[in-house]
């Protein structure tokens, strides 16, 4: 009787350990995907929009029946405020549909001067575009800028332009966001950089993650009050050229 209970025990453990093997392993492959389940893209107190004139970040100051909706600046807070550690950041836009044919891309100095200036062909455009500077439009660092992007309605008459504008100011990159960022995956860098409130490279990193993490970038856009517009489809435009 005490062999028959000793191969008992024997057969029993047998039994249980590869439950206990495959738990186990359940349980690593959950520990080493958790970090990623716990990423959270949002912007840190993340501004509300205005009511009207200035809903999700939309500025009108003309009258261009061509446009069915407002032009929206994707940045946080109705002034349209973003901080950037690029010399030469990427800006976001949503175009609505619209029967217009050219716009114009300007950014100023705080002495009111013009550093960039272009006309871009939006004929076919509707969509979020991304403007991606030229490598010799270079912001200093601690300054602020102003952008603007306009729809031009009548080249013949400019006060009937839908326009949306904004600012930026590139600030230095710290040691402490520098090392963080180092051995940090695309999509953790992204939810650093939100944390850190800088909104032009959490937004341009994300939007290369769209695909892939679109939950994210919902997430990122609803936190500063776009979350209207964040199953918008990219659209092809507007690649920046020197002049």
């Amino acid at each position: 009787m005490a062999t028959q209970k000793i191969n008992y025990w024997r057969i029993l453990a047998l039994v249980i350990s590869p439950i206990i093997m495959v738990s186990s392993g359940w349980q690593l492959v959950k520990a080493q995907s958790t970090p990623e389940l716990l990423i959270s893209v949002k912007f840190p107190d993340g501004p509300t929009r205005g009511s009207s004139g200035q809903t999700s970040g939309g500025g009108t100051r003309g009258n261009c029946p061509e446009i069915t909706s407002n032009l929206i600046a994707l940045m946080p807070g109705d002034d349209n405020a973003g901080i950037t550690i690029a010399n030469n950041p990427k800006f976001f836009l949503y175009i609505p549909k619209h029967q217009v044919e050219s716009a114009e891309f300007e950014i100023i100095d705080k002495s009111g001067e013009s550093i960039y200036l272009t006309e871009l062909d939006i004929s076919d455009t509707h969509g979020i575009v991304k403007l991606s500077l030229p490598q010799n439009v270079s912001l200093a660092t601690t300054q602020e800028y102003t952008w603007r992007f306009a729809m031009v309605c009548d080249p013949w008459d400019r006060s009937g332009d839908e326009f949306v504008e904004g600012t930026i100011k590139r600030v230095d990159m710290s040691s402490e966001l520098e090392s963080s960022l180092k051995n940090a995956t695309p999509l953790e860098q992204a939810e650093i950089y939100a944390n850190a409130r800088i909104w032009n490279e959490a937004i341009a990193t994300l939007a290369d993650l769209r695909n892939s993490n679109p939950t994210e970038w919902e997430e990122l856009l609803t936190s500063v009050g776009l979350g209207d517009i964040a199953s918008e489809p990219f659209a092809p435009c507007c690649q920046l050229e020197a002049e």
